[in-house]
């Protein structure tokens, strides 16, 4: 943690104990104790250690330097009240500390509740044992930071002195630090303190004894310095590709309130355009003063360069704007945060309001190339604002209002001032862009395919990182490879863009059933610059669950969680019921919350059906699904979920299908052929899996007729083959079907390749250990078998359609079992093992109706 550290010692304290006697001396420390703790707690510090003079701990500098005034005058007036001089020693730094906390079986053998190291803590103590008596030393950087808020000190202000005594040198600590001193006439010393065994003034050269070839030697310098300085480069920062900037609010000093939020979102979109710099976004800022708990505060200079420092951003930009005698300056300050020094100031002059972005625009094109970003890389990225945005300030004002209050959670009103902002301007693409992602969320093809196209018409006004980003959107409409494909290159152009990792992420694992590449995006994602750090970590444990790695899945869960991760953890349940942790799969759902959005609560709910099944309690299982699916109907679930609810319920019921499973099964079946030719593109592939899935079922209890209608209804649909899901369920319902009539060898052809290649879905492989053994091949079904019970991971992270047939995955993950102690060599250790697993996983499983049938089957 970057802090304040402060360290203080009451000068003399062991003789004035003497001279005060025991009893009056412990009277005087209880005053002493109550002094310091009231000081403490009015300026937020917190109390390390008292026990040998006071270490304590302070967010912010000017909190440390207010406790040490209030400590000072406290120990004056006390002093003065039992007849003599009380002062304390005081020193103040700035830096990183570790903090760990002491076992509490130590606390209660004398040791401090908590322990704090790092380099701050002995700098400090050395400023301390550097100070006179009643003297507060502040290095540099904490009377810097502490002078630019002296403000918060309110009229002691004013009372204050500020000296600089020179560089000192600290023994233990490799470079000399400037020191400073702050305190009231009258109680402080303000001289400077004098040198010592472990601190002492570093004296300049020229006041060393002087040597002839030395004068000489410091003449050619200093020449050389004049020179230097006549033709040297301005300061520059120390700024890297890729580094991190914080943007400080507008200072709007012409009164037209239009420009304060407009501007802002103007220099952010002016910035992004750059593949050199990396921005910290409006929430990553927000969630940052949440953590510095200055959560509502202005982002001014001060509290910029605080957050910049805590963060590790490498550089400030402060943007103003003012007007003076008719002409509006736009001025850009680029802020080293380590010296609170403004390194260079770019700024452009203009007439009017139209002036105003084409102004920012040349300045922040200067402080690109000043932060070392080659002026061709600059030209080559660079849409000019006012075509990138709008000309229009009005129109960036209501779009700017409409961010925050996506942000912030208001989505209607967001939507209603995007609108506006496109009505003031018609070709404002970014405002289309966001009305389109706004529609997409609410599952509304229509919209969403209007609003791109609005977007598309006017492409000529994105930003290269705004048009990858919409050409990927729209792909996700009806092409998920593309969409992947776009948003990859979005990631690889801005390997800091953590949105558009994310979505590769998500829609090569959701999609593409690929989550080798969800977990290559989200490698190096979990990093405090990525506001959205939770959902990434969580995305990647998802990838890992799905890949067939449950232990790595649970830690990255647990870490999702301690950052934040609430909502649904359904995935989080799944990794410990797949390694057979029911208890504590049950432990993580009573950490679920509702989201508030039905369909996704039903879904998070599903483990109550797949828990039970897991265990081998079909029935517990058929009725929490018939619950969830009169919750769902209740709550006003779309038909689409109810659908995806019925077809879970149906693969549950196909092991064992009862007299009236066939009629439920047509009838289900057909409903949603009818909703397959009326369903937008977004949600066709969902009705092309369903109808596969249902072609398998009719396929597996006999209905051969059934089943050839509803492969026959799909077709070569373009989205059969476009994903992987429904592509690997057409290669499983056709080898179902060709099982069923007697075709072993035709149904492993169909699946074989699948395995051999390590693709296709989970489900395939049961199918094709059922093949393998009514073609004779008792030895490869034996393998598939096993393969199927070690990797039951993937059985309950297989993102297929929405997880809708993980139940008949988590089925054939136990089912494996048997067909293994069946089908492995009679009397060998793995026909042995496996039988006992599959007893322990489903006591008394052998004479489960969905046991025996499976035994009966082909």
């Amino acid at each position: 943690m970057l802090r304040a550290v402060l360290v203080c010692d009451i000068v003399d304290s062991t003789a004035l104990v003497e001279q005060l006697g025991d009893a009056r001396a412990a009277v005087f420390l209880q005053r002493h104790d109550q002094l310091l703790l009231q000081a403490m707690k009015l300026c937020h510090g917190q109390l390390v250690d008292k026990a040998d003079g006071v270490l304590a701990l302070f967010e912010r500098p000017i909190q440390a330097l207010d406790f040490a005034l209030r400590y000072q005058r406290g120990l004056h007036e006390l002093g003065n009240a039992e007849g003599f001089a009380l002062k304390a020693r005081t020193g103040i730094h700035v830096g990183d500390v570790m903090t760990w906390a002491n076992h509490p079986r130590d606390v209660a053998a004398g040791a401090k509740p908590f322990e704090v190291e790092g380099l701050a803590k002995p700098v400090a103590a050395r400023l301390m044992t550097l100070a006179l008596p009643g003297q507060i030393l502040m290095s540099g950087m904490a009377q810097n930071l502490a002078q630019r808020a002296v403000g918060e000190l309110g009229e002691r202000a004013g009372r204050l002195r500020w000296l600089m005594h020179g560089r000192y040198r600290f023994k233990g600590v490799p470079a000399p630090m400037l020191v400073h001193e702050v305190g009231e006439p009258g109680i402080a010393p303000l001289r400077a303190p004098d040198s010592g065994t472990k601190a002492w003034r570093e004296v300049p050269l020229w006041r060393r004894p002087p040597m002839l070839a030395a004068e000489a030697m410091l003449l050619l310098v200093l020449a050389g310095g004049v020179l230097l300085t006549t033709f040297r480069s301005e300061p520059a920062i120390a700024f890297a590709e890729r580094d991190w900037v914080v943007v400080a609010d507008l200072q709007n000093r012409t009164g037209e309130i239009m420009f304060d939020d407009s501007l802002d979102l103007a220099l952010r979109v002016g910035l992004e355009q750059s593949q050199y710099v990396n921005l910290y976004s409006d929430l990553q800022v927000d969630r940052a003063l949440q953590r510095m708990q200055r959560e509502g505060q202005p982002l001014d200079r001060q509290l910029a360069i605080e957050l910049a420092l805590r963060e590790g951003a490498r550089a400030v930009i402060l943007p103003t704007i003012a007007q003076v005698g008719g002409v509006i300056r736009v001025s850009l300050e680029v802020i080293d945060p380590k010296t609170g020094v403004t390194v260079y100031s770019e700024s452009a002059d203009g007439r009017g309001v139209e002036s105003v972005l084409p102004s920012l625009d040349s300045a922040l094109a200067d402080v690109r190339g000043r932060l070392g970003e080659t002026m061709a890389a600059v030209s080559t990225d660079r849409v000019a604002l006012e075509k990138a945005t709008t000309p229009n300030l009005e129109a960036l004002r209501a779009f700017s209002l409409g961010l925050r209050a996506r942000t912030d959670g208001r989505a209607r009103d967001a939507e209603a001032l995007y609108r506006e902002a496109v009505r003031l301007d018609p070709g404002f693409s970014m405002a289309w862009l966001r009305l389109a992602f706004m529609r997409f969320v609410e599952g509304d093809e229509d919209g969403t395919r209007k609003y791109l196209a609005e977007a598309q018409a006017h492409r000529d006004r994105l930003t290269r990182r705004e048009l990858l980003f919409m050409e990927g959107a729209e792909a996700t409409l009806d092409d998920a490879p593309r969409a992947v494909e776009r948003l990859r290159l979005l990631a690889q152009l801005y390997p800091d863009d953590y949105r558009a990792r994310y979505n590769v992420a998500y829609f090569a694992h959701f999609d593409l059933l690929d989550s080798a590449q969800a977990r290559e995006a989200m490698a190096g994602t979990d990093v405090p610059q990525n506001a959205q750090r939770p959902s990434a970590v969580y995305m990647a444990a998802t990838a890992e669950l799905a890949l067939g790695d449950a232990p790595a899945a649970i830690a990255l869960f647990e870490k999702a969680v301690t950052l934040g991760s609430r909502g649904h953890l359904r995935d989080y349940i799944d990794a410990h019921a797949a390694l057979r942790q029911y208890d504590l799969a049950r432990r993580v759902a009573a950490l679920q919350t509702p989201v508030g959005l039905p369909a996704q609560d039903i879904e998070s709910r599903l483990f109550e059906a797949s828990l039970p099944l897991d265990q081998g309690d079909w029935a517990g299982a058929r009725s929490a699904m018939a619950r969830l699916r009169a919750d769902a109907a209740e709550t006003g679930v779309n038909e689409n979920v109810i659908g995806e609810l019925d077809m879970m319920a149906l693969s549950l019921r196909v092991y064992a299908p009862d007299e009236a499973f066939a009629a439920d099964l047509r009838r289900w079946a057909d409903d949603q052929r009818t909703r397959f030719g009326q369903a937008n593109a977004m949600l066709q592939r969902e009705f092309i899996f369903r109808l596969l899935a249902g072609a398998w079922m009719a396929a597996h209890t006999g209905d051969l007729a059934l089943a050839g209608e509803l492969v026959a209804a799909v077709g070569e649909h373009p989205q059969l083959r476009r994903y992987p899901a429904t592509a690997g369920m057409a290669r499983i319902a056709k080898a179902e079907i060709a099982l069923a009539e007697g075709r072993p060898a035709e149904a492993i052809d169909l699946l074989a390749d699948d395995h051999a290649k390590g693709q296709g879905l989970y489900f395939g492989r049961s199918v094709l250990m059922r093949a393998l053994a009514a073609a004779g091949d008792r030895k490869q079904a034996a393998q598939v078998a096993a393969w199927l019970s070690k990797e039951r991971a993937r059985a309950f992270g297989e993102p297929t359609n929405a997880l809708g047939w993980q139940l008949a995955n988590v089925a054939e993950s136990t089912l494996a079992l048997h067909a293994l102690a069946r089908l492995a060599e009679p009397g060998s250790a793995q026909a042995v093992q496996a039988a006992q697993a599959f007893e322990k996983a489903w006591p008394k499983g052998e004479s489960l109706p969905e046991t025996v049938r499976r035994d009966a089957g082909p």
